[in-house]
């Protein structure tokens, strides 16, 4: 199996005007950098929503939505104006509508290779963002989604600068693109990369009240093993020479130990797969992808495995390797 790097060739960075959003753009910014590709900048003006199927909505007329529009594209301007916007190509644009859904069905048409976020936001997301919109363009946009959340400081002083990532995988078919985005960010950035199976069920010696039919010591052992070696497998070789990779399998709930890793090796970027045929794959975007976003200290990259990632020649070690933003 021959390493890749991905092409990342235009970026989208929906907005709310948020601190959140203030992060996510300026990580954007930084992607876009890295990738010499297009940002484009998105504000959705969020249309009203009527909760009761029984409650019928009368749109106001007094309300003046061309109004509205000029004025949110005035406030983008200024927004965007703050970032750091050398060497970046930058295009806004302001919709109205769901915010879910225009930000999915902008990053369709564009189309997008990178959807980064922010996961809370004080205006018109307000505390839908992470329970409803964050969570609904996980689900559906096709794209890798960038989302940034709770951080201890240092990638929000210094956006996509990425020393450590640790890349959780499930193993299956559809895991490649999560190891190709995960092997193309190392060997870009020069970083480590700790690649981490999680088995969430594994029979435990002496647990029950009842003698096992068999003995469960050696099953455990050739279990790990077996998976061990697939987790070894599934790095291709030429990229072990491009950067630094560590391998670690361990049993217990998958979300917790993805947070407990990345916070013991203050992780930089956590690469996840967004839904999988594991144990770790069934459950990664149901509790363990949420969990994740919602407490992770350091930028999430979800892949999801639908849309099949454009690739190049992976960039060997010492080789091209363009400095972060």
């Amino acid at each position: 199996m021959a390493a890749t790097r991905i092409q990342i060739k235009h970026v989208l960075c929906p907005t709310d005007f948020s601190d959140f959003s203030v992060r996510a753009l300026r990580h954007a910014v930084a992607m876009a950098r890295r990738y010499d590709a297009l940002l484009s900048v998105l504000h959705v003006v969020p249309s009203p929503v009527v909760y009761g199927g029984d409650i019928p909505y009368f749109p106001n007329p007094a309300v003046d939505h061309a109004a509205i529009h000029k004025e949110a594209a005035g406030e983008l301007r200024r927004f965007v104006e703050s970032a750091l916007l050398d060497r970046v190509r930058v295009t806004l644009e302001v919709k109205s509508g769901v915010p879910w859904r225009e930000i999915r069905a902008t990053a369709a048409v564009l189309p997008a290779d990178l959807l980064v976020m922010g996961t809370h936001g004080l205006s018109g997301f307000e505390h839908l963002l992470l329970g409803s919109v964050t969570e609904k363009v996980l689900r559906s946009a096709e794209c890798p989604v960038l989302t940034i959340c709770h951080e201890e400081g240092r990638t929000w002083q210094a956006p996509g600068l990425i020393s450590r990532i640790l890349c959780a995988t499930d193993l299956s078919e559809s895991s490649a693109g999560t190891t190709s985005f995960a092997l193309s960010l190392a060997t870009e950035s020069q970083a480590h990369v700790r690649f981490l199976h999680v088995i969430e069920s594994l029979p435990q010696v002496g647990a029950g009240g009842y003698p096992p039919p068999f003995e469960i010591g050696p099953l455990r052992h050739e279990v790990l093993q077996m998976v061990r070696r697939k987790l070894h497998e599934a790095i291709p070789d030429d990229a072990r020479a491009a950067c630094s990779i560590e391998e670690q399998v361990e049993v217990g709930t998958a979300y917790k130990e993805i947070l407990r890793l990345a916070t013991e090796e203050r992780a930089d970027l956590i690469v996840m797969g967004s839904q999988g045929h594991t144990s770790l794959g069934a459950m990664l975007f149901g509790s363990t992808s949420q969990h994740v976003v919602r407490a992770a200290t350091c930028p999430v990259l979800t892949v999801r495995p639908t849309r099949k990632v454009e690739v190049a020649s992976f960039v060997r070690a010492g080789a091209g390797l363009i400095a972060a933003g």
